[in-house]
């Protein structure tokens, strides 16, 4: 039996939800991803980055 990983990457802090900026604790595609691995029995991997993206979005 093959064992399966998912590997993600999802930004926490200042996104856009529904058209208006509120503050995350759990990225949307954590959330995805969580879930995914929950039905399957997968593992998951949350990718970071080496330099921080900034805090706040502005448009």
């Amino acid at each position: 039996m093959s064992r399966t990983l998912i590997v993600y990457y999802s930004r926490r802090g200042e996104n856009y939800v529904g058209g208006v900026i509120k503050k995350l604790q759990q990225g949307n595609t954590e959330g995805v991803a969580g879930k995914i691995a929950a039905l399957t029995g997968a593992d998951s991997f949350r990718i970071e980055t080496t330099k921080a993206y900034p805090a706040a979005i502005r448009r």
